[in-house]
């Protein structure tokens, strides 16, 4: 979710920008291109657009979008909530897709084409949801998104905030279930060790290498894969699923970990301005060993919720795991 305040920033500006909107394009168009031609024939068609009301409604028209699409079924007046918001925080992403979808009321693709033609965006996401809209199928199976046609950076990091945001909607249903269901003395310790994982996969996301301009991305969905191995280890550990290990075979596994560690720490940058990055990657030593020490936080906060959630495994077993995946982490660096 780190990432949205930059869409919402956007979408809550006047209407100083041109139309179609093209200040994201960074490389040159012709008016006679199909795409221009069909903003400009929606933008003769369609009534002027209202202003946007700073303050007359405080609301995440995307982030309520993607829950009521999520949920199992919506009706129609919920629908209406998501464009009243849409409508008054000026948020044309989430107009296009309404309309292209024709939730809460008919499709209208032209009106879906006028929001698609405001967006800032590059050439060739423009481009490519306009010739979409332009001939939107009758149905395909799947509905419309704006994250369909992304081609930049930018764009990416935006639909990775907004996937992960979905995923971590679902994540916290199931912990929630999960801790409804602990006895209530287990209850403390299962909701400190919720803020320990979730401090790791945080911090972690500092040893993300984000050269190019994917980084942001690369980073939110390193965040998400580290919540769902917390997940997915936590099921394992309550179902009597996670592997069984010794102290001989953690032992061992704390001796790979400290090697991987120290050869990450003790590697050269290939840099010359910046001495304290690892090799030719953007990510720095010292979040190395922030990340590290969240995670030790994160592996020891499982030993309390052990004893008082009663689970059929041990801590011994649960180190191991988790040391496993520490490791595999390090050799991505």
């Amino acid at each position: 979710m780190l990432l949205l305040w930059a869409w919402h920033a956007d979408a809550a500006q006047p209407d100083t920008i041109p139309y179609p909107n093209t200040e994201g394009f960074g490389v040159p168009f012709e008016k006679s291109e199909d795409w221009y031609r069909h903003c400009a024939r929606v933008e003769r068609l369609l009534p002027p657009r209202p202003p946007v009301v700073a303050g007359k409604m405080r609301c995440n028209a995307t982030d309520l979008y993607y829950q009521k699409r999520d949920q199992a079924s919506t009706s129609a007046a919920e629908w209406r909530q998501v464009r009243a918001c849409a409508e008054a925080s000026g948020d044309d992403a989430v107009l296009m897709m309404l309309h292209a979808n024709g939730y809460g009321s008919a499709r209208d693709p032209d009106r879906a084409i006028y929001h698609a033609c405001r967006l800032t965006t590059a050439k060739a996401e423009m481009e490519g949801r306009v010739t979409y809209l332009a001939v939107l199928p009758a149905a395909d199976g799947q509905p419309f998104d704006l994250c369909d046609h992304v081609t930049s950076g930018r764009m990416g990091a935006e639909c990775a905030a907004i996937g992960e945001g979905r995923d971590a909607r679902l994540r916290n249903a199931r912990l929630e279930r999960f801790a409804a269901d602990l006895p209530v003395k287990a209850r403390p310790s299962f909701a400190r060790l919720r803020q320990a994982a979730a401090a790791f996969a945080r911090t972690s996301a500092g040893e993300v290498d984000r050269s190019g301009s994917g980084g942001a991305a690369f980073a939110l969905r390193h965040m998400g894969r580290r919540e769902q191995e917390f997940l997915e280890t936590l099921l394992e550990a309550a179902g009597g699923k996670l592997a069984r290990a010794g102290a001989r075979e953690l032992a061992q596994l704390d001796r790979q970990l400290n090697v991987e560690y120290r050869q990450v720490m003790t590697a050269p940058s290939a840099q010359a301005n910046h001495p304290q990055r690892i090799r030719y990657s953007t990510v720095e030593r010292e979040a190395v060993r922030s990340s590290e020490r969240a995670w030790l936080a994160y592996r020891d906060a499982w030993a309390p919720f052990i004893a008082a959630a009663g689970l059929r495994t041990d801590f011994t077993s649960v180190q191991a795991a988790l040391t496993r995946q520490r490791i595999a982490q390090l050799k991505r660096i």
